[in-house]
C-alpha cells in the first residue's frame, strides 16, 4: 500500500483545520470566561464602594504625627530654596547670591 503525497497533504490539511477550529473554540470560551470575571469584579467593586459611601467614609483616620509634619515642612522648604529659579514669565534665571 503506497501513501501518495496528495493523501498525506490531505491528512495534514484536515488536521490543520481541526486545530484551527479547536483554537477558535477555546479562544471563544476563554473570552467568555474573562468577560464573566470582569462583570463579577465590577459588581463586587460596586458593592464595596456603595458600602463605604453608606457607612460614612473610611472611619477614623489616625492624626498626623507632628514630628513627621515638621520634617515634611523642612524638606519642602529646602526643595523650594534649592530648586531652579525662574522669573515671573517662567524663564530660568541665574541664581544671584
Amino acid at each position: 500500500m503506497e501513501v501518495t503525497l496528495f493523501s498525506l497533504l490531505a491528512v495534514f490539511m484536515v488536521a490543520q483545520g481541526l486545530t484551527i477550529l479547536l483554537i477558535l473554540f477555546l479562544a471563544s470560551r476563554g473570552t467568555g470566561l474573562v468577560l464573566e470575571l470582569f462583570e463579577q469584579l465590577d459588581s463586587t467593586l460596586a458593592q464595596a464602594i456603595t458600602k463605604v459611601v453608606q457607612e460614612g467614609g473610611l472611619g477614623e483616620l489616625e492624626p498626623v504625627n507632628p514630628i513627621q509634619a515638621a520634617i515634611a515642612q523642612m524638606l519642602i522648604g529646602k526643595m523650594n530654596a534649592d530648586g531652579p529659579h525662574r522669573d515671573p514669565t517662567g524663564q530660568f534665571v541665574k541664581k544671584l547670591e
